[in-house]
């Protein structure tokens, strides 16, 4: 028996260890050992009950000694497969940084959401079947639902008096203030971008955006609409340069604005993977790119867009969000990176929290950090800390 259980544990010795599950893990103990152990007394339970019941032996190993002897081995070998597969998939899922486990407040949804705005302490979901209007002043809570009964509706702006929501029909607006009051189609076509400031609104309609500025529920256009070369899909307004940041699948440009509306490009920079989103914080851009994962450039001159770093773990980068040189990347299924400015440059992952499941829309502002999970139609509030 002796004999047979050092064998056993050269055996699984010889197994060759995973290292980056113990790199990944931190001090984690590897489950493989753990699952082996596990198997072991599974398989000496099993011998045992056998030895309890057996008559005698009837042949071959069917001695109680044997039994157990075969019982344990088959189990911890088995055990320790188990466990090894589950480190290899542990370290697979952490292969770029540590576990984290950000916590904060969850507040399931009523509907499918798609993307997340907000303004003080108003926070618009929209999604399929309309856009929910939660506050986050003291907790999240849900106060109502606008825009019920609406086809294809993809965004939401909220601003002081009223909430802009984009579908794939038209821009409709609705008072923040009274529920009973219906909403009013302003423009028609499909809006693919949106962001609104005070009176001041971008919109993007396919390839072409405009700035527009709103007259009581009314949207006058400033000047013509400007033109792209590909489909237009995020947009930020900065007031405060009076600069119009246009993401499109191919390219970020910048386009000096006034009150004739959107003047021609400052300067672009292009971008080697489809576009998918935007976060612009003073001088400061992130850019989530698909498959190219997330880019930061240094936007102080708006002429010359410069790169500052580029990280591509993630398989795809649905949305991103920046505070404080940190950047927040949705990764899906992955969960939400958040990577930080390493010592030589680029980006340098803290850490992955994947408690937040399908994670695809991100917004930050000075209460949180606000994630969205698509497939558990829930809305989770992150408390940042201070730098």
């Amino acid at each position: 028996m002796r004999r047979s259980a050092l064998i056993l544990l050269a055996l699984l010795a010889t197994v060759p260890a995973d290292g980056a599950a113990q790199r990944a893990g931190g001090g984690r103990t590897p489950r493989r050992w753990i699952a082996g152990l596990i198997g072991a007394a599974v398989g000496a339970a099993a011998a045992g009950t056998y030895a309890g019941l057996s008559g005698g032996a009837i042949g071959h190993c069917s001695r109680p000694k044997c039994v157990t002897i075969l019982s344990v081995s088959t189990g911890a070998l088995i055990g320790f497969m188990i466990g090894r597969e589950s480190d290899r998939l542990y370290a697979l899922r952490y292969r770029y940084g540590r576990p984290l486990s950000l916590g904060g407040q969850r507040l399931d949804l009523r509907l499918t959401p798609l993307d997340v705005r907000v303004d003080g302490p108003t926070v618009a979901v929209a999604g399929e079947g309309g856009v929910e209007i939660l506050t986050s002043t003291p907790q999240l809570e849900r106060v109502t639902t606008r825009g019920r009964g609406l086809r294809g509706v993809q965004l939401a702006e909220p601003g002081r008096e009223r909430l802009l929501v984009g579908t794939t029909i038209g821009l409709y607006a609705f008072p923040l203030a009274d529920e009973e009051t219906l909403g009013a189609l302003i423009a028609p076509g499909e809006v693919s971008a949106l962001d609104l400031k005070a009176d001041r609104v971008l919109v993007a309609n396919g390839r072409q955006a405009v700035l527009a500025r709103m007259e009581g529920d009314s949207l006058q256009p400033l000047g013509t609409p400007r033109p792209f070369a590909d489909q237009v899909v995020d947009v930020a307004w900065d007031t405060r340069r009076a600069i119009a940041w246009v993401l499109t699948e191919s390219a970020l440009v910048a386009l000096a604005t006034s009150d004739s509306g959107l003047a021609d490009s400052l300067g672009a920079f292009a971008l080697p993977t489809p576009g998918r989103r935007l976060d612009v914080r003073g001088d400061t851009a992130a850019l989530a790119a698909g498959e190219g994962g997330v880019f930061v450039l240094d936007v102080a001159a708006p002429g010359s867009p410069a790169l500052l770093a580029q990280w591509s773990g993630a398989r795809f980068a649905y949305d991103v969000a920046l505070r404080q040189g940190v950047v927040y990347l949705a990764a899906g299924p992955e969960g939400l990176y958040v990577l930080d400015s390493g010592p030589q440059g680029g980006l340098v992952v803290r850490g992955l929290d994947r408690h937040f499941g399908f994670v695809s829309a991100l917004s930050v502002s000075d209460g949180g950090l606000f994630v969205v999970d698509r497939v558990g139609r829930a809305l989770h509030r992150v408390a940042l800390p201070a730098r």
